[in-house]
């Protein structure tokens, strides 16, 4: 039986190609600090989400992760002397938090729990700092306990000005760089590694131009590692994070602005930005973070839910994205209003407006869409989705103007399912269990 459904036929693309199921991935930072993976209602919420892909240790605590250590088992010293940035304070605050909770086990038992509740395949950050066998522990570990490690990133930002203040250069990275990677792919050469591109956007010689410039001259790594962050609030920003914001009206002018800036970021920026790095580096991209810039103004809001669900639906239809062959939104479970799609407050869960189109996108994987169309009508969105005998077996409808995230699908027992999620704004923020206006709709 085929969805009956009507499109306004304005503008159409399509990608015939197998859909690439690592897209759909999660960064655990933080996550085992503040999310507690013997709570069966954390896991199965997780499950629901069918990640076929989870990164650990996962952003700027990867770069300092020590194998067998307490927690991230990090090393303060080292931390102060290459992070001239906010993270010195951070870590230490995950620390206290850690020793409070006495949990006294390195944060990769944990991780392990949950890649293998999930059935989830393994993105690893490697600490450059330091030259030992941490990467290749790491791996075996994982290897151990039945879990694919599908690639390595060497680094996360370390072109950052964070690490550059403390002196860090492309040259110590280069040369770091090289070493793990031939230590990776020495002993297990089916497993990618991915250096860390810097950002685009430069004048001419500056230092980011200068680090990829030189990583490109080199051919040792499979893949170049990029973060997304969309901004869409004018004001001051650093490394993902909204550092102040400028007024621009009522909550109903400013989020229509975001809107605008949203959907000119998903439309035109970001296919431009990536078919940059494509001509700079020709290789495959991972994008190990991504989100809207961090606020919270946008925090759990509706109009953050339409961007998430966008986002990752263009990333599998667009022919532009398709250097994308993995990608690892940011962030899973923490303590943080921003990112995260499960929060910590007093040793309670909270879920955010993310859950939901998570949760409509692991359909994607669970009903073997082959193909999927985009369908484009002003402000309406629509995504067919098509299994190999082009049947169309998913339909989502994403609609800026009505404020509205639809999810059509087959139900095992061949009839038409319906999940809909919105709110009469953009800027309404949902409740404790991630909820706006929600139904499930069945035939």
């Amino acid at each position: 039986m085929r969805l009956i459904l009507f499109f306004f036929l304005f503008s159409v693309n399509s990608i015939a190609q197998e859909l690439r199921e690592h897209v759909l991935g999660f960064t655990t930072s933080n996550t085992f600090t503040y999310c507690d993976v013997n709570d069966s209602s954390f896991i199965d919420k997780v499950k629901d989400l069918n990640p076929k892909v989870l990164r650990f240790p996962g952003g700027a605590v990867g770069n300092f992760y020590h194998f067998g250590g307490k927690g991230y088992g990090f090393d303060f010293e080292e931390i102060d002397n290459y992070h001239s940035g906010k993270f010195p304070k951070r870590s230490r605050g995950l620390e206290n938090y850690r020793r409070k909770k006495n949990q006294d086990h390195d944060y990769i038992e944990d991780f392990i729990v949950l890649a293998k509740a999930t059935n989830a395949k393994a993105i690893l950050v490697a600490n450059m700092f330091v030259n030992n066998d941490d990467i290749l522990k790491m791996i075996q570990k994982l290897h151990e306990n039945n879990i694919d490690v599908i690639g390595v990133e060497l680094g996360t930002e370390l072109s950052n000005r964070s690490y550059y203040k403390k002196g860090y250069t492309i040259d110590d990275y280069l040369f770091s760089a090289k070493i793990i990677s031939s230590k990776v792919k020495l002993k297990y050469p089916e497993v990618k590694t991915a250096i860390v591109a810097a950002p685009l956007g430069k004048r001419i010689g500056h230092r980011h131009n200068v680090w990829n410039s030189k990583l490109a001259a080199e051919n040792f790594y499979d893949a170049i590692v990029i973060h997304s962050y969309a901004k869409v609030i004018k004001g001051d920003d650093e490394y993902g994070q909204m550092i102040s914001e400028d007024y621009e009206g009522e909550s109903q002018m400013a989020f229509s602005l975001y809107k605008d800036r949203a959907l000119k970021y998903l439309e035109d920026e970001y296919p431009i930005e990536v078919q940059e790095y494509v001509n700079i580096f020709d290789k495959p991209i991972w994008v190990t973070e991504w989100n809207l810039q961090m606020s919270k103004t946008t925090a759990n809001t509706l109009f953050q839910s339409l961007f998430v669900l966008q986002y990752l639906l263009d990333v599998l239809s667009s022919p532009e994205l398709a250097a994308i062959e993995l990608s690892t939104y940011h962030n899973l479970g923490g303590r943080d209003f921003s990112g995260s799609i499960f929060r910590n407050e007093k040793d309670k869960i909270h879920i955010h407006s993310t859950y939901y189109p998570f949760l409509m996108l692991a359909k994607i994987f669970k009903h073997d869409v082959a193909r999927i169309e985009k369908v484009k009508n002003k402000d309406l969105f629509e995504y067919q989705c098509f299994d190999i005998g082009n049947n169309q077996i998913l339909n989502y409808k994403i609609d800026w103007k009505s404020k509205v995230i639809v999810c059509d699908y087959l139900t095992e027992k061949g009839s038409v399912a319906t999940i809909k999620y919105d709110s009469p704004n953009l800027f309404d923020k949902a409740d404790v269990k991630g909820e706006l206006q929600i139904e499930f709709i069945k035939d």
